[in-house]
């Protein structure tokens, strides 16, 4: 895979996490977003139980995606395959998190999500072709 079409790659993935996860940066949102989540889950018929959220819960959440929002832009900015690669790590310990909360009752909507995050993962961990450096050129070319 070239370089740039890897760096499209990392950069698909950060605006996918900028939007999956802004909502939950703002704390009137993120209680929105949280509720169309419950009703997702009723609406297919999961009856997965959602407890209310207190004030510091709500809190830890806002933290954590405002940090994965600053992420996806930084990857957005720099789609290097050192981003791309620590990002699929990042989101495969996401995965681990996901599968957690699933042993713990949570909605079965995450096994979707997983996927989702599962296939980045696995584009972010191919290596982008390399490119020669200019004096590596130049040094092959006078041999």
């Amino acid at each position: 895979m070239s370089q740039s079409r890897y760096a499209t790659i990392v950069r698909v993935g950060a605006v996918y996490d900028i939007i999956a996860t802004l909502p939950f940066a703002l704390p009137v949102v993120a209680s929105l977003a949280l509720q169309a989540f419950a009703g997702l889950d009723a609406w297919l018929g999961l009856g997965t139980a959602f407890a209310a959220l207190d004030s510091t819960s709500l809190f830890f959440i806002n933290l954590g995606a405002l940090a994965y929002v600053a992420w996806g832009v930084a990857r957005w900015r720099e789609p290097s395959a050192a981003n791309g690669r620590l990002n699929a790590l990042l989101r495969l310990l996401v995965i681990v998190l996901q599968l957690f909360a699933l042993s713990q009752g949570a909605t079965p909507i995450l096994w979707a999500l997983a996927a989702v995050l599962l296939v980045f993962a696995v584009f972010e961990l191919r290596a982008p072709e390399a490119v020669p450096e200019q004096g590596a050129m130049r040094t092959s070319l006078l041999r």
